[in-house]
Parts: structure tokens; sequence; C-alpha cells
């Protein structure tokens, strides 16, 4: 199917919910499915939902707070934050292999109850089709609660999620993929404010040296070592001898003294 059918049927999809409230996170899937429904419903019919909370990173929350603005909808009142407080849920903050689960069935209930105050006929998320062919606790919970999934419905996979959002304009179209901060926290390993906000350290500390998208995953046994994923095409950066000298100081200072690097590369 051509790109632009595929967009068009989207949008069929879409029309056909008569209203809907977007799980809305400010990637580049939530993003699309958002546009497209702000297009094909108009913003009176249509509820963005944005959970804020210590699982994200401060600048993945100014880029969400400032979607509308960014892609014209200034004045337009379709933007819902609602603060939530994981690390107060054992579920989560125990972090067991299906944590994942846990946290989207809470969040997902959460949004669900916004969306019936506010009037709305259903809610919606961005799974695409490759989050199919991956092992994703949440998405039983998307289903239990009966969320729909407009991207998955379509067809779209994650290439052609990124070609459509390219060709609309969309700032997210490039973006790379992203997951809470929690994801780099070995199961098992207590989830806490601390461990976050040093996985958010680290991770921004790469990115000055151009690792745009990184991720910095604790080590399960040792505190000081962690395992550094980056994109593929970035591997470059690492073979500049003066950058990998300046990458392990830095870590150094972070008291962090091993570091393992994923040679299988990240999108």
């Amino acid at each position: 199917m051509h790109l632009i059918d595929r967009y068009e049927h989207l949008k069929e999809r879409l029309r056909g919910y008569g209203s809907v409230a977007v799980a809305f996170s400010g990637g580049v899937d939530s993003s699309l499915v958002l546009k497209c429904a702000l297009d094909t419903l108009g913003a009176d019919k249509v509820l963005a939902l944005f959970a804020r909370s210590d699982l994200l990173k401060g600048a993945e929350i100014e880029a969400a707070l400032s979607w509308p603005e960014d892609h014209g909808y200034l004045g337009e009142q379709f933007l819902e934050i609602v603060d939530v407080q994981p690390l107060t849920w054992k579920e989560l903050v125990l972090n067991p292999a299906d944590r994942c689960f846990f946290c989207k069935q809470r969040l997902y209930t959460i949004f669900r109850e916004r969306m019936e105050q506010h009037g709305f006929a259903c809610l919606v998320d961005g799974t695409n089709t490759d989050d199919l062919k991956r092992r994703r606790p949440g998405l039983r919970a998307i289903h239990a609660l009966g969320v729909r999934m407009p991207l998955v419905e379509a067809g779209f996979d994650k290439a052609e999620v990124r070609a459509v959002s390219q060709h609309l304009g969309l700032r997210t179209w490039n973006r790379p993929s992203a997951s809470c901060l929690a994801t780099r926290i070995p199961a098992g390993m207590e989830i806490t404010g601390h461990r976050l906000r040093q996985v958010e350290m680290l991770e921004s500390g790469l990115e000055r040296f151009g690792l745009i998208g990184c991720r910095v995953r604790l080590h399960p046994e040792e505190e000081d070592a962690v395992q550094v994923e980056i994109r593929s095409r970035d591997f470059h950066i690492l073979a500049d001898e003066a950058i990998r000298l300046a990458l392990l100081r830095f870590f150094r200072q972070q008291n962090i003294d091993r570091v393992l690097v994923d040679l299988e590369g990240r999108e």
C-alpha cells in the first residue's frame, strides 16, 4: 500500500472513532496519531493526555509541552497535563520483570478516567506494528483496557511512521525512539529518584559528545559499571581517540569505572 493511501486509512480509522483521547508522549508515534486526529476530527474532538512524571527527562517534558506551538496549534486547548507520582506505586518501585504492565495499567486507567470525564469516545495510543514483534508487557494492559491502536489498525511500522511524519512536516519525524528512564534499571533493582536522575545525567552527558538517543543502563551487580547503547550510525564517534578518552573521564568523574558498549547498536 502506498504511504499516502496508508495515511488515508489511518484518517478513516480515527474518523470512525468520532472523538479521541490520545495517550501522548511527544515521541514520533503518538505525534503522528495526534496530528492525524487533529487534522481529521478537529481540535474540539481531540484530547491529548500527557503524563508528567519522574520517569521522563526534563527535555522530553519540555518537548511534549511545546508540541502544539511548535506545530502551529498556538491557542488550541487540546493538550492536558496529567501529573502522576509513579515512585509511590509499589509495583513499579520494586521493578519486577513485568513492571511495564503495572505501569501502563495504572497510567492508562488514569487516562481513561480523564477521557470519560471530558466525554471523549475512546482512548488511543501510538503503538505501531513493529512494537508487536517485541516482548512488551505493556501491551497486555493496552488490550485489557480496550485502548485502540490506530497505527496498528492502519498497518504502520516505524519506518512508515517516520516517512509520513516527515511528509507532514512534523518535527518529531527523525527523533530517536524513546522510553521511560525506568527501562535503564535492571529488573529486580529498586527504582529510586536518585537512580532515575543518575541515568538522565549520564545520557545528557553523552549527548553533549554527539551521541544523541543513547541509552545508559545500570549494571545489575556493579555500582561502578554501566552498559551504553548508541545508534548504529554513531559508532564512528567512539573511533575518535580524543572523544573516547574524554568520555572515560566523564564517566570516572561520576564514579563509573567500567563502561560496556553494546555493539549491536540501536535505531
